[in-house]
């Protein structure tokens, strides 16, 4: 297999993206193909690395092998994705269906087959991850937003969700953390949920405020960090009345930036306007990303009550903390979050990152 020009620049870039640390791609190497990296390559230029390790599998013949296993080792990375559908190397092909398939075509190179089994199950993990904030202000006025667990006792949402008691205009005894809230389709209530409270005291663990500034500072990202009175992470779905159900588990943050590229899905589990949770999805949903990397819009739904939900890529990696939507309500074209790369910059330099993904409690 012979690369043109272009394709060597696609590559290159698209192995730097899914291995953007040195040893990572030694790894890879390594384990994949039994070689040594510093044998082809060495220097601490990743990009002339990763352009030397590709002439040397195009000189010896295994280019091809080199792009699999690189998916294999980074399978949810889609500028590898993209580059392997040129090469019909996304997924092999059944020999007895290599003439049929000749009049089958991939139509969208970033929309990726999905194995049903596996996605639904993802879904119903992240389904009990997912909580309805309800917040009880002095004045009895209630407000609702959704949160997620991203250890086994810390929630994440919005700061603007969580703003009222942090100001002191509401307590926090006075927030429910409201999971597994089910309704059947009549409208009948078939759960009200597991209830969880905030610990009385240091229950914020962290905060970034938000601004109204078309391009917010990597300080203005719209997150808080909820300190849980209770170990929901740990604990069963269904404590009550099933001790033995399987824990309720966690999201866990990503470990790699997400290239949010034009035209491709997007999901949010939310609280829209208070109801069961919801799952809304636009496989055209990526407009753009901020030239800081502090906003991503999208064309996924949501409505009041959706501020602070996770989303998604189409594989189910958390891209992204929804936050807002188009301040033009009469003729509104996007809804806007916060991508996970910028609140995982945040996170490390608050010292929090490293605990965070430990699978411990942050007490």
């Amino acid at each position: 297999m012979k690369l043109t020009g272009p394709q060597y620049k696609q590559f290159t870039q698209a192995l730097i993206d899914a291995f953007p640390e040195q040893q990572r791609l030694a790894e890879l190497v390594q384990f994949q193909f039994g070689k040594n990296l510093n044998a082809i390559a060495m220097g601490n230029d990743l990009q002339a690395i990763v352009f030397r390790l590709i002439q040397a599998a195009e000189a010896e013949g295994w280019v091809d092998k080199l792009i699999a296993g690189a998916r294999e080792s980074s399978p949810g990375n889609p500028a590898l994705f993209v580059f392997a559908q040129e090469f019909n190397l996304a997924t092999p092909m059944p020999p007895q269906l290599s003439a049929r398939g000749a009049l089958e075509k991939i139509i969208k190179k970033t929309n990726s087959f999905l194995d049903v089994n596996t996605w639904r199950e993802k879904l119903g993990t992240i389904e009990a991850q997912v909580c309805r904030l309800e917040i009880t202000n002095n004045n009895n006025k209630k407000e609702f937003g959704t949160g997620f667990l991203i250890a086994p006792n810390v929630v994440m949402t919005n700061y603007h969700v969580i703003e009222s008691v942090d100001s002191g205009q509401a307590n926090a005894s006075n927030v429910i953390l409201r999971f597994d809230y089910k309704q059947l389709a009549d409208g009948n209530i078939i759960n009200k949920g597991t209830e969880y409270r905030l610990v009385e005291d240091d229950w914020l663990i962290d905060k970034s405020p938000y601004t109204k500034n078309t391009l917010p500072t990597p300080d203005e990202l719209d997150y808080a960090l909820l300190r849980v009175d209770g170990v929901p992470g740990e604990e069963a779905i269904a404590k009550n009345s099933d001790p033995n159900a399987p824990q309720r588990g966690w999201i866990s943050l990503p470990t790699q930036a997400y290239e949010f590229l034009p035209e491709t899905p997007l999901l949010i589990v939310q609280h829209p306007k208070a109801e069961p949770l919801k799952l809304a999805f636009d496989t055209d949903a990526i407009i753009n990303i901020n030239e800081n990397g502090t906003t991503v819009k999208y064309k996924t739904n949501t409505q009041p009550g959706s501020s602070g939900s996770p989303c998604f890529d189409i594989n189910w990696n958390l891209v992204a903390l929804h936050h807002s939507g188009d301040p033009d309500w009469r003729n509104p074209t996007y809804n806007a979050g916060t991508p996970f790369s910028a609140i995982c910059s945040r996170l490390e330099k608050q010292g929090l990152l490293a605990d965070l993904r430990s699978g411990q409690p942050i007490w």
